[in-house]
């Protein structure tokens, strides 16, 4: 935990540093043309999915929405389980604002500002609608830094499309005291507080996909295709009946179960409000963890049990397997393979912004006395992974006609380089060594996946001398012998 507590000081530390633009009114001016992305066919489009342009700032009040905590006084459980999720901390998660802060500090054309603009839309809707300014410094407060609250979710009546929150809402006026009509996936809901209606919309992954999908809010560059990976995957299969949802295993997962694709996905009945209130008993009830690859910034809130379930996903998103390569001889060169499959992710591995995430195979071959006679994905003395190895993220570049990498997203303009695994598919990698004469049999191989959220040479960049070890999660491994001949 202390590791990353410094993490988070020395970036937003970092971060503090910059001066910000006092007229932020032009930021958002043509984010009416960047959302939604797409729509879907209206054969095969949620009942309401309407096509037209989704709500825009100053669309609704701040003062319009209610707080979480009014929610949780009849739905205790599920808000229990919200405020620890990295929905409910969209807003306050210190790494994303250290970043955040950082680009509004740092954006200098209108194309560059309206990227970093369109990043509230979705980490704090109800600060984005209300059009508020404060967003754009350190200010925000009260319900419109509650993040993906109750209220932002259930007012959602529709949907414009996908991708860049093409959400559009009837939200009622809680500071008139009037609840409105809150939206969700069951027919026969009934409430003493607020009207109830059933929303097609809630039941699908197009809830999913108005915000986890993000395009460049200019030059339209795939950011994140995190719905775009699982529409077009195998758990898609265009059936009600066989297709798995984002919901199926972002809602289902509890304590004692992942709920992945290479895991039971089973239902959790119970009730979504007190019995004694009326409340009918449900074959499920969807669970609010929305439980992601994001560990660390939920221990560091110190939601442990979101960060162990984040734990328990990752351990089963992918396997590890030695292809074989036949016997190795002394004094030759040997030929392995190893295989990485996507067992568990309905979306690529990695997802979301998979320009920034590292995953890497660290591979191992070492002889009977214990000597490396190969390596490959070690990190240096800086943390750098090996250049050689063999690494799952995406590039994006500058646009330039040298093809400049940059970690700075809203100078993005294209995607140079995209190595990931699609959900249930896999990855080869080859290597290639030479084994020593004096090699002492047999050999032993060590292959696994590694994970962390960022490359260590960006926190190096950022943060300077004082930039911190990222931690390094390990997804998978396998292991064996190898004959030496």
């Amino acid at each position: 935990m202390k590791y990353i507590l410094g993490i988070i000081a020395v970036l937003l530390l970092s971060a503090s540093g910059f001066s910000y633009a006092e007229d932020y009114s032009g930021w958002t001016k043509d984010h009416n043309k960047a959302t939604p992305i797409w729509v879907l066919p209206k054969a095969t489009a949620p009942a309401n999915m309407q096509w037209t342009v989704p709500d825009m700032p100053g669309s609704h009040k701040a003062a319009s929405f209610y707080s979480p905590e009014v929610c949780e006084g009849c739905h205790a459980d599920i808000h229990e389980q919200w405020k620890g999720s990295m929905m409910a901390n969209a807003w306050v998660d210190p790494v994303f604002l250290a970043v955040y802060f950082k680009y509004v500090g740092e954006a200098k054309d209108g194309h560059q500002k309206s990227e970093v603009a369109m990043c509230s839309r979705c980490h704090t809707p109800i600060g984005y609608l209300a059009d508020d300014p404060a967003r754009y410094s350190r200010k925000l407060e009260g319900v419109e830094a509650t993040g993906i609250s109750c209220d932002v979710c259930h007012s959602v009546s529709a949907s414009a499309g996908m991708g860049n929150g093409a959400f559009i809402m009837k939200t009622g006026d809680a500071d008139k005291g009037k609840a409105g009509t809150k939206y969700g996936p069951f027919k026969d809901s009934k409430s003493p507080f607020h009207k109830t209606a059933y929303s097609e919309l809630h039941t699908r992954s197009e809830m999913c996909g108005m915000c986890h999908d993000v395009n460049h809010a200019q030059n339209i560059m795939a950011i994140e295709n995190t719905y775009s990976e699982w529409r077009t995957g195998p758990y898609n299969t265009g059936d009600p009946a066989t297709t798995v949802t984002c919901q199926d295993c972002h809602m289902r997962q509890t304590p004692d179960n992942p709920s992945t694709g290479s895991t039971l996905r089973p239902d959790v009945p119970g009730y979504a409000a007190p019995k004694e209130m009326g409340a009918r008993e449900r074959k499920h009830i969807w669970q609010h963890c929305f439980v992601g690859g994001n560990l660390a910034v939920t221990a560091l809130l110190g939601h442990n049990p979101q960060a162990k379930m984040a734990e328990e996903r990752l351990k089963h998103a992918c396997t590890v397997e030695f292809l074989g390569g036949g016997k190795a001889v002394k004094g030759d060169i040997y030929r392995m393979s190893i295989k990485v499959t996507n067992s568990g992710a309905g979306h690529s591995l990695p997802t979301g912004l998979t320009f920034v995430r590292e995953m890497w195979l660290d591979v191992t071959v070492t002889d009977a006395k214990g000597k490396t006679i190969y390596r490959s994905g070690a990190l240096d003395e800086k943390g750098n992974i090996d250049p050689s190895a063999v690494i799952y993220k995406t590039i994006i570049g500058t646009g330039s006609q040298e093809l400049k990498p940059t970690f700075f997203l809203p100078e993005a303009a294209e995607v140079l380089y995209d190595h990931r695994i699609r959900p249930k598919g896999y990855d080869v990698a080859e290597y290639v060594f030479d084994v020593p004469a004096d090699a002492a049999g047999p050999l032993s191989y060590h292959a696994e996946v590694r994970y962390r959220s960022a490359p260590q040479s960006l926190a190096n960049e950022v943060l300077g001398k004082d930039a911190p070890t990222l931690p390094i999660f390990d997804m998978g491994e396998a292991q064996g012998s190898i004959e030496l001949m």
